[in-house]
């Protein structure tokens, strides 16, 4: 009887090894994860699976999106994003998408590999409960817009870019509030604000920002449109990049004759909160209600079974 066991035991392990090992070393079981069937082509020559591209767009902003159905809400919106920018392309280039991604080797070096490991598994299985799933507005693929902390709630398409998107309205979004990143303020002296204009290429003097500087044009919830000196103006877009603010919904004002900046929110506010998201999670909303929620109006399809039940009816036509 003991030899029957030890045999059993070095058969269950000689099946088991290959997997453990390749778990240890890679970070995933081989063999399991599914194929979206597109080749994506990195900036340094290696091919991968359009999943495994999801995957890494999804690895690229991991700091808000921690809860199961916030992760799954997620990858559902990396992985619509990426359908749309492909196309019906079978193959592409990591430069021709414009979508951030990071490599699994970058997400080790860095997060560390036992955080990468328990960070990859996670990614990895929300990629396969939600294998391809997208999001929708009638017939069509959303721009599956989103940011990481909102104003306290989203705006809409048409406020900041003029555009109506049924989808792309406002809703509220005031767990965000209690983000350490909902509010930032940067205070510095007039002659530093020149001087970072000036290395901007714009020639501007520290009594011109102190007794010129103003927002000329912002939307209806703040987002700035126009700034200007007596010399020069800046869109809000431009602003933001000078100063390295993390919107573009910030005011100024004078601090004991220095100016300060104080921003609101991080990113555009359209689309899907990712710290909002995740507030929802923690109540138990699921990802579909949370994507539902965020995208008014759109639904979860499974591209994977409307390319099956179109080469049915394909077929069937033959």
């Amino acid at each position: 009887m003991k030899k029957i066991i030890q045999a059993i035991l070095i058969l269950s392990l000689s099946i088991l090894l290959p997997g453990i090992c390749t778990m240890l070393i890679t970070g995933k079981t081989s063999g399991n994860q599914k194929k979206m069937g597109v080749t994506v082509t990195l900036e340094n020559g290696e091919q991968i699976d359009g999943e495994d591209f999801v995957v890494g767009m999804a690895a690229s902003e991991l700091s808000y999106a921690r809860e199961e159905e916030a992760l799954k809400a997620w990858m559902i919106v990396c992985r619509t994003n990426f359908v749309k920018a492909v196309g019906d392309k079978k193959e592409v280039k990591e430069g021709d998408l414009s979508l951030d991604y990071i490599s699994r080797e970058e997400l080790e070096q860095n997060n560390g590999r036992k955080a990468w490991l328990e960070i990859n598994s996670r990614l990895e299985e929300a990629s396969e409960e939600t294998f391809g799933q997208v999001i929708c507005y009638g017939n069509d693929l959303i721009d599956a817009l989103y940011h990481p902390v909102s104003i306290g709630k989203t705006v809409s398409a048409s406020e900041i870019y003029e555009v109506d998107v049924p989808y792309l309205i406002s809703v509220d979004s005031s767990q965000d509030v209690e983000s350490s990143d909902y509010m930032d303020v940067k205070i510095m002296s007039y002659k530093d604000c020149a001087a970072k204009l000036s290395d901007a290429g714009y020639e501007e003097t520290e009594d011109d920002c102190k007794n010129n500087l103003k927002i000329a044009k912002q939307t209806e919830n703040g987002f700035v449109q126009k700034v200007k000196t007596k010399d020069n103006e800046w869109t809000g877009e431009e602003w933001k990049d000078i100063f390295d603010l993390n919107s573009t919904n910030f005011y100024l004002e004078n601090y004991g004759d220095r100016l300060r900046i104080v921003t609101i929110g991080k990113g555009h506010s359209m689309g899907m909160s990712l710290y909002g998201a995740n507030a929802l999670a923690e109540k138990d909303l699921s990802a579909a209600t949370i994507l539902s929620y965020y995208y008014p109006g759109t639904e979860i399809r499974d591209m994977n079974s409307d390319m099956a039940a179109e080469k049915k009816t394909d077929s069937e036509k033959k």
